[in-house]
């Protein structure tokens, strides 16, 4: 739920009618919330599917956007010991398709971070 300090609000409906609602105060704590639904989103499809779609499996799904974790990542904030991750994606098209989230240093900096790749 919105609280008086909300700035951003995302609402999502599924396919299968399931709700996910975000609130964040700034940027940062709304794109942490997205990255940590994105983390979860094949738990949350078969938390779903397990309990056949109750309205109570909905409301539940969409408290989860309204969570203050941060997405897990090198650090939990969403950062490595270089800065903020970057999040990318294989080019359309690609042979095999990727994404995740990426460390921000130079390609072959001799301590880079590893890639937190999204399934």
């Amino acid at each position: 739920m919105a609280t008086e300090g909300t700035k951003f609000q995302v609402n999502f409906k599924l396919s299968d009618g399931t709700l996910i609602n975000v609130y964040a105060t700034d940027s940062a704590e709304l794109e942490a919330q997205l990255a940590t639904i994105q983390d979860s989103a094949s738990l949350i499809g078969a938390v779903s599917g397990a309990l056949g779609n109750a309205s109570g499996v909905r409301n539940a799904v969409a408290s989860l956007g309204a969570t203050s974790a941060a997405p897990s990542s090198v650090v939990d904030d969403g950062h490595c010991h270089h800065g903020k991750l970057v999040y990318r994606t294989s080019k359309p098209g690609a042979a095999k398709e990727w994404k995740g989230w990426f460390c921000p240093s130079p390609q072959g900096t001799p301590d880079q971070c590893s890639p937190r790749f999204i399934r």
